[in-house]
């Protein structure tokens, strides 16, 4: 399982859809868990979605794919852009 950040920015001063998980899991692949949006995490929203891969490759390229095809349906969405989507790296402490 990997949690993959989708960092999203509006175009203009649009908010995000007050539905957007219910969007996002209505249009992902069965490898999708969970949906988290953390639209206070930094200038820029942050939805996480944990999905079942066998790679972080593929769970990055699965995620953007769940972006695409929610924008497709969602007219709302057409008025943001996805920055990225990938696994935030933590670094840790191994003293």
């Amino acid at each position: 399982m990997y949690l993959v950040h989708l960092t999203v920015v509006p175009l203009g001063d649009a908010p995000l859809p007050a539905g957007i998980k219910k969007i996002l899991k209505a249009t992902a692949p069965t490898a999708l868990e969970h949906i988290s949006v953390h639209s206070q995490a930094r200038s820029h929203q942050v939805i996480g979605l944990f999905l079942r891969a066998t790679s972080l490759k593929e769970a990055e390229t699965v995620a953007e794919q769940v972006w695409e095809r929610a924008a497709a349906v969602c007219p709302q969405l057409t008025e943001w852009s996805l920055l990225r989507a990938e696994v935030p790296l933590l670094p840790y402490d191994l003293e």
